[in-house]
Protein backbone atom coordinates (compact mmCIF):
# COMPACT_ATOMS: atom_id res chain seq x y z
CA UNK A 1 0.00 0.00 0.00
CA UNK A 2 1.32 3.43 -0.94
CA UNK A 3 0.40 7.01 -0.09
CA UNK A 4 1.74 10.29 -1.42
CA UNK A 5 2.17 12.82 1.39
CA UNK A 6 2.18 16.44 0.24
CA UNK A 7 1.33 19.83 1.71
CA UNK A 8 1.59 23.58 1.17
CA UNK A 9 0.68 23.60 -2.51
CA UNK A 10 -0.79 27.11 -2.02
CA UNK A 11 -3.00 27.24 -5.10
CA UNK A 12 -3.87 30.80 -6.18
CA UNK A 13 -0.76 32.15 -4.46
CA UNK A 14 1.02 35.21 -5.91
CA UNK A 15 4.57 34.68 -7.13
CA UNK A 16 7.49 36.32 -5.34
CA UNK A 17 9.85 36.44 -8.32
CA UNK A 18 10.28 39.17 -10.94
CA UNK A 19 9.28 37.07 -13.92
CA UNK A 20 8.24 38.82 -17.13
CA UNK A 21 4.46 39.05 -17.64
CA UNK A 22 4.28 36.21 -20.18
CA UNK A 23 6.13 33.84 -17.88
CA UNK A 24 4.07 34.89 -14.85
CA UNK A 25 0.97 33.61 -16.64
CA UNK A 26 2.75 30.42 -17.63
CA UNK A 27 4.17 29.87 -14.16
CA UNK A 28 0.76 30.38 -12.50
CA UNK A 29 -0.63 27.67 -14.79
CA UNK A 30 2.23 25.37 -13.83
CA UNK A 31 1.61 25.89 -10.12
CA UNK A 32 -2.12 25.32 -10.60
CA UNK A 33 -1.30 22.11 -12.45
CA UNK A 34 0.76 20.72 -9.55
CA UNK A 35 -2.19 18.87 -8.04
CA UNK A 36 -3.10 17.38 -11.43
CA UNK A 37 0.47 16.19 -12.01
CA UNK A 38 0.52 14.62 -8.57
CA UNK A 39 -2.77 12.82 -9.21
CA UNK A 40 -1.32 11.35 -12.41
CA UNK A 41 1.82 10.33 -10.54
CA UNK A 42 -0.31 8.59 -7.88
CA UNK A 43 -2.13 6.61 -10.56
CA UNK A 44 1.16 5.78 -12.29
CA UNK A 45 2.78 4.32 -9.17
CA UNK A 46 -0.42 2.69 -7.94
CA UNK A 47 -0.78 4.83 -4.82
CA UNK A 48 -3.91 4.25 -2.74
CA UNK A 49 -4.22 7.87 -1.75
CA UNK A 50 -2.81 11.39 -1.58
CA UNK A 51 -2.53 12.98 1.86
CA UNK A 52 -2.68 16.79 1.69
CA UNK A 53 -1.47 18.00 5.09
CA UNK A 54 -2.78 21.54 4.86
CA UNK A 55 -2.61 24.69 2.75
CA UNK A 56 -3.89 23.33 -0.53
CA UNK A 57 -4.99 26.92 -1.14
CA UNK A 58 -3.16 30.11 -0.25
CA UNK A 59 -6.19 31.64 1.50
CA UNK A 60 -9.88 31.09 2.16
CA UNK A 61 -10.75 33.76 -0.40
CA UNK A 62 -10.59 31.79 -3.63
CA UNK A 63 -12.51 32.26 -6.84
CA UNK A 64 -15.12 29.84 -8.15
CA UNK A 65 -12.74 28.99 -10.99
CA UNK A 66 -9.94 28.09 -8.57
CA UNK A 67 -12.29 25.95 -6.50
CA UNK A 68 -13.72 24.20 -9.57
CA UNK A 69 -10.23 23.49 -10.93
CA UNK A 70 -9.13 21.74 -7.72
CA UNK A 71 -12.35 19.74 -7.41
CA UNK A 72 -12.15 18.74 -11.09
CA UNK A 73 -8.68 17.24 -10.58
CA UNK A 74 -9.98 15.17 -7.66
CA UNK A 75 -13.20 14.10 -9.41
CA UNK A 76 -11.35 12.98 -12.55
CA UNK A 77 -8.98 10.80 -10.50
CA UNK A 78 -11.49 8.28 -9.09
CA UNK A 79 -8.85 5.62 -8.44
CA UNK A 80 -7.06 7.89 -5.96
CA UNK A 81 -8.52 8.91 -2.60
CA UNK A 82 -7.58 12.42 -1.44
CA UNK A 83 -7.26 12.85 2.33
CA UNK A 84 -7.36 16.61 2.90
CA UNK A 85 -6.53 18.49 6.08
CA UNK A 86 -7.41 22.24 6.06
CA UNK A 87 -4.36 24.33 6.93
CA UNK A 88 -3.90 27.70 8.60
CA UNK A 89 -4.11 29.57 5.27
CA UNK A 90 -7.41 28.24 3.91
CA UNK A 91 -9.51 27.30 6.95
CA UNK A 92 -12.41 25.01 5.92
CA UNK A 93 -12.86 26.56 2.46
CA UNK A 94 -13.85 23.29 0.73
CA UNK A 95 -16.37 22.15 3.32
CA UNK A 96 -17.83 25.65 3.53
CA UNK A 97 -18.09 26.11 -0.25
CA UNK A 98 -21.51 24.51 -0.50
CA UNK A 99 -20.33 22.55 -3.52
CA UNK A 100 -21.06 18.87 -4.02
CA UNK A 101 -17.71 17.28 -3.17
CA UNK A 102 -16.26 14.28 -5.01
CA UNK A 103 -16.74 10.87 -3.38
CA UNK A 104 -12.98 10.29 -3.32
CA UNK A 105 -12.32 13.43 -1.24
CA UNK A 106 -12.09 12.86 2.51
CA UNK A 107 -11.79 15.92 4.75
CA UNK A 108 -10.41 15.93 8.30
CA UNK A 109 -12.43 18.03 10.77
CA UNK A 110 -11.30 20.28 13.62
CA UNK A 111 -11.21 17.34 16.05
CA UNK A 112 -9.78 13.88 15.45
CA UNK A 113 -11.28 12.39 12.30
CA UNK A 114 -10.56 8.79 11.27
CA UNK A 115 -10.47 7.08 7.88
CA UNK A 116 -9.48 3.48 7.16
CA UNK A 117 -7.86 1.96 4.08
CA UNK A 118 -7.30 -1.75 4.53
CA UNK A 119 -5.23 -2.18 7.68
CA UNK A 120 -4.22 1.49 7.70
CA UNK A 121 -5.88 4.12 9.89
CA UNK A 122 -5.50 7.79 9.00
CA UNK A 123 -6.27 10.15 11.89
CA UNK A 124 -6.15 13.92 11.49
CA UNK A 125 -7.40 17.15 12.98
CA UNK A 126 -7.12 20.74 11.74
CA UNK A 127 -6.98 22.35 15.21
CA UNK A 128 -4.38 21.74 17.89
CA UNK A 129 -4.77 21.87 21.68
CA UNK A 130 -2.61 21.04 24.74
CA UNK A 131 -4.41 17.75 25.40
CA UNK A 132 -5.14 16.67 21.82
CA UNK A 133 -3.06 13.48 21.93
CA UNK A 134 -4.93 12.36 25.05
CA UNK A 135 -8.04 11.87 22.92
CA UNK A 136 -6.26 10.19 19.98
CA UNK A 137 -7.53 6.63 19.68
CA UNK A 138 -5.31 4.31 17.64
CA UNK A 139 -4.88 0.56 17.76
CA UNK A 140 -1.42 -0.90 18.29
CA UNK A 141 -2.07 -3.73 15.82
CA UNK A 142 -2.85 -1.41 12.89
CA UNK A 143 -0.64 0.82 10.78
CA UNK A 144 -1.40 4.40 11.85
CA UNK A 145 -0.83 7.69 10.03
CA UNK A 146 -1.51 10.94 11.89
CA UNK A 147 -2.12 14.05 9.76
CA UNK A 148 -1.46 17.50 11.28
CA UNK A 149 -0.49 21.02 10.23
CA UNK A 150 1.75 23.20 12.34
CA UNK A 151 5.04 23.54 14.18
CA UNK A 152 6.77 20.75 16.08
CA UNK A 153 7.71 21.54 19.66
CA UNK A 154 8.04 19.52 22.87
CA UNK A 155 4.46 20.11 24.02
CA UNK A 156 1.21 20.68 22.13
CA UNK A 157 -0.69 23.95 22.29
CA UNK A 158 -3.34 25.91 20.45
CA UNK A 159 -2.38 27.77 17.32
CA UNK A 160 -0.75 24.94 15.40
CA UNK A 161 1.74 23.69 18.00
CA UNK A 162 2.34 19.92 17.86
CA UNK A 163 4.09 18.28 20.81
CA UNK A 164 6.54 15.52 19.96
CA UNK A 165 6.67 14.38 23.60
CA UNK A 166 2.87 14.22 23.71
CA UNK A 167 2.82 12.06 20.56
CA UNK A 168 5.13 9.40 22.00
CA UNK A 169 3.73 5.92 22.62
CA UNK A 170 0.46 6.77 20.83
CA UNK A 171 0.99 4.01 18.21
CA UNK A 172 1.79 6.53 15.45
CA UNK A 173 3.85 4.99 12.65
CA UNK A 174 4.03 8.07 10.46
CA UNK A 175 3.00 11.65 11.20
CA UNK A 176 2.23 13.49 7.95
CA UNK A 177 2.93 17.17 8.58
CA UNK A 178 2.39 20.40 6.72
CA UNK A 179 3.39 24.03 7.34
CA UNK A 180 7.12 24.11 6.58
CA UNK A 181 8.06 24.18 2.91
CA UNK A 182 11.16 22.00 2.96
CA UNK A 183 11.42 18.28 3.63
CA UNK A 184 12.49 17.15 7.09
CA UNK A 185 11.88 14.27 9.49
CA UNK A 186 11.94 13.84 13.27
CA UNK A 187 11.91 10.58 15.23
CA UNK A 188 8.93 10.40 17.60
CA UNK A 189 9.66 7.12 19.37
CA UNK A 190 10.75 3.56 18.61
CA UNK A 191 7.75 3.17 16.34
CA UNK A 192 7.04 6.46 14.64
CA UNK A 193 8.52 9.37 12.70
CA UNK A 194 7.16 12.86 11.97
CA UNK A 195 7.75 14.10 8.41
CA UNK A 196 7.30 17.47 6.73
CA UNK A 197 6.82 16.73 3.04
CA UNK A 198 7.63 20.31 2.11
CA UNK A 199 5.98 22.21 -0.72
CA UNK A 200 5.99 20.37 -4.07
CA UNK A 201 6.80 23.51 -6.06
CA UNK A 202 8.68 26.72 -5.27
CA UNK A 203 7.01 30.11 -5.71
CA UNK A 204 10.00 32.31 -4.97
CA UNK A 205 13.69 32.33 -4.06
CA UNK A 206 12.74 31.80 -0.41
CA UNK A 207 11.96 28.19 -1.43
CA UNK A 208 15.21 27.06 -3.11
CA UNK A 209 16.54 23.62 -3.92
CA UNK A 210 14.86 20.26 -4.42
CA UNK A 211 11.16 20.20 -3.57
CA UNK A 212 8.76 17.31 -3.90
CA UNK A 213 6.69 14.92 -1.80
CA UNK A 214 7.12 12.04 0.64
CA UNK A 215 6.20 8.57 -0.61
CA UNK A 216 4.89 6.27 2.12
CA UNK A 217 5.26 2.57 1.34
CA UNK A 218 3.54 0.08 3.65
CA UNK A 219 4.25 -3.63 3.27
CA UNK A 220 3.58 -6.43 5.79
CA UNK A 221 3.07 -3.85 8.52
CA UNK A 222 6.42 -2.16 7.87
CA UNK A 223 6.27 1.54 7.06
CA UNK A 224 8.96 3.06 4.86
CA UNK A 225 9.14 6.51 3.35
CA UNK A 226 11.39 8.48 1.04
CA UNK A 227 11.57 11.95 -0.46
CA UNK A 228 10.69 12.16 -4.17
CA UNK A 229 11.79 15.31 -6.10
CA UNK A 230 8.77 16.56 -8.03
CA UNK A 231 9.06 20.28 -8.78
CA UNK A 232 8.68 21.21 -12.43
CA UNK A 233 11.24 23.98 -11.90
CA UNK A 234 13.73 24.40 -9.08
CA UNK A 235 14.62 27.73 -7.50
CA UNK A 236 18.42 27.89 -7.65
CA UNK A 237 20.54 30.41 -5.73
CA UNK A 238 24.31 30.44 -6.20
CA UNK A 239 26.61 32.71 -4.18
CA UNK A 240 29.69 33.86 -6.11
CA UNK A 241 32.52 35.74 -4.44
CA UNK A 242 33.69 38.44 -6.88
CA UNK A 243 36.53 39.65 -4.69
CA UNK A 244 39.72 40.07 -6.69
CA UNK A 245 37.95 40.15 -10.08
CA UNK A 246 38.51 43.01 -12.51
CA UNK A 247 36.64 42.07 -15.71
CA UNK A 248 33.30 40.71 -16.90
CA UNK A 249 34.76 37.55 -18.42
CA UNK A 250 36.21 36.57 -15.04
CA UNK A 251 32.78 36.81 -13.42
CA UNK A 252 31.33 34.84 -16.34
CA UNK A 253 33.79 32.01 -15.75
CA UNK A 254 32.78 31.77 -12.10
CA UNK A 255 29.09 31.77 -13.05
CA UNK A 256 29.69 28.97 -15.55
CA UNK A 257 31.40 26.88 -12.90
CA UNK A 258 28.64 27.50 -10.34
CA UNK A 259 25.84 26.59 -12.74
CA UNK A 260 27.39 23.41 -14.07
CA UNK A 261 24.67 20.74 -14.00
CA UNK A 262 21.79 23.19 -13.42
CA UNK A 263 18.85 22.54 -15.74
CA UNK A 264 17.71 25.11 -18.29
CA UNK A 265 14.18 24.65 -16.89
CA UNK A 266 15.21 26.13 -13.55
CA UNK A 267 14.75 29.64 -12.13
CA UNK A 268 18.19 30.98 -11.22
CA UNK A 269 19.60 33.78 -9.10
CA UNK A 270 23.32 34.58 -8.93
CA UNK A 271 24.21 36.42 -5.75
CA UNK A 272 27.49 38.35 -5.96
CA UNK A 273 29.25 38.38 -2.58
CA UNK A 274 32.64 39.37 -1.18
CA UNK A 275 34.60 42.61 -1.15
CA UNK A 276 35.28 44.09 -4.57
CA UNK A 277 37.84 46.65 -5.61
CA UNK A 278 36.82 49.91 -7.25
CA UNK A 279 38.60 48.80 -10.41
CA UNK A 280 36.12 45.97 -11.05
CA UNK A 281 34.36 46.46 -14.36
CA UNK A 282 31.51 43.99 -14.67
CA UNK A 283 28.68 44.34 -17.20
CA UNK A 284 25.74 42.88 -15.29
CA UNK A 285 23.27 43.57 -18.08
CA UNK A 286 25.40 41.63 -20.54
CA UNK A 287 25.67 38.67 -18.18
CA UNK A 288 21.95 38.73 -17.41
CA UNK A 289 21.01 38.69 -21.08
CA UNK A 290 23.52 35.96 -21.85
CA UNK A 291 22.24 33.55 -19.20
CA UNK A 292 18.58 34.47 -19.68
CA UNK A 293 18.81 32.67 -23.02
CA UNK A 294 20.01 29.55 -21.22
CA UNK A 295 17.58 29.36 -18.27
CA UNK A 296 13.83 29.77 -17.82
CA UNK A 297 14.57 32.84 -15.71
CA UNK A 298 17.88 34.34 -14.61
CA UNK A 299 18.83 37.30 -12.45
CA UNK A 300 21.89 38.71 -10.71
CA UNK A 301 21.74 40.25 -7.26
CA UNK A 302 24.75 42.17 -6.01
CA UNK A 303 25.37 41.67 -2.29
CA UNK A 304 29.09 42.43 -2.51
CA UNK A 305 30.72 45.29 -0.64
CA UNK A 306 32.78 48.02 -2.27
CA UNK A 307 36.26 48.49 -0.82
CA UNK A 308 36.87 52.21 -0.34
CA UNK A 309 40.02 53.52 1.32
CA UNK A 310 40.06 57.25 1.96
CA UNK A 311 43.85 57.40 1.71
CA UNK A 312 43.67 56.15 -1.89
CA UNK A 313 41.81 59.32 -2.91
CA UNK A 314 43.42 61.90 -0.64
CA UNK A 315 45.27 63.50 -3.57
CA UNK A 316 43.15 62.20 -6.47
CA UNK A 317 42.10 65.32 -8.40
CA UNK A 318 39.55 63.52 -10.55
CA UNK A 319 35.79 63.85 -10.27
CA UNK A 320 35.78 60.37 -8.78
CA UNK A 321 38.22 61.38 -6.05
CA UNK A 322 36.28 64.53 -5.18
CA UNK A 323 33.02 62.61 -5.00
CA UNK A 324 34.44 59.92 -2.70
CA UNK A 325 36.08 62.50 -0.39
CA UNK A 326 32.80 64.39 -0.04
CA UNK A 327 30.97 61.21 0.93
CA UNK A 328 33.60 59.99 3.36
CA UNK A 329 33.83 63.40 5.08
CA UNK A 330 30.05 63.71 5.58
CA UNK A 331 29.48 63.05 9.30
CA UNK A 332 25.69 62.97 8.84
CA UNK A 333 25.96 59.64 6.98
CA UNK A 334 26.45 56.20 8.49
CA UNK A 335 29.17 53.94 7.11
CA UNK A 336 26.52 51.84 5.34
CA UNK A 337 24.97 54.94 3.76
CA UNK A 338 28.38 56.18 2.62
CA UNK A 339 29.11 52.84 0.97
CA UNK A 340 25.73 52.75 -0.77
CA UNK A 341 26.07 56.32 -2.09
CA UNK A 342 29.63 55.74 -3.28
CA UNK A 343 28.56 52.48 -4.91
CA UNK A 344 25.74 54.14 -6.86
CA UNK A 345 27.76 57.22 -7.74
CA UNK A 346 30.77 55.33 -9.06
CA UNK A 347 28.54 53.03 -11.08
CA UNK A 348 26.89 56.08 -12.63
CA UNK A 349 30.24 57.72 -13.36
CA UNK A 350 31.46 54.54 -15.04
CA UNK A 351 28.23 53.97 -16.95
CA UNK A 352 27.77 50.61 -15.21
CA UNK A 353 24.70 48.90 -13.79
CA UNK A 354 25.47 47.06 -10.58
CA UNK A 355 21.99 46.27 -9.27
CA UNK A 356 21.25 46.17 -5.54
Amino acid sequence: MKFIHTSDIHLASPLSTRLPATKVTERVRELTGTLARMAKEAEHIGADGIIIAGDLFDSDKITRKQLDSALAVIATSPNVTFFYLPGNHESDVLAASGEALPQNLKIFSKGWTYFTVGNVTLAGRSETSPDMFDTLSLSSDRTNIAVLHGELRDRSAEGGIIGTKDAKEKFIDYMALGHYHTYSETVLDRRGVAVYSGAPEGRGFDEPGELGFSLIDISLGEVKHKFIPFAKRRMIIKDIDIGGLTRTYEAEARIDAALRGVSGDDIVRINFTGKRELELRCDVHFLTERYSERFYYFEIKDSSKLITRAEDYLYDKSLRGEFIRLCLDDDTLTDAEKESIIHCGLSALAGEAFDE
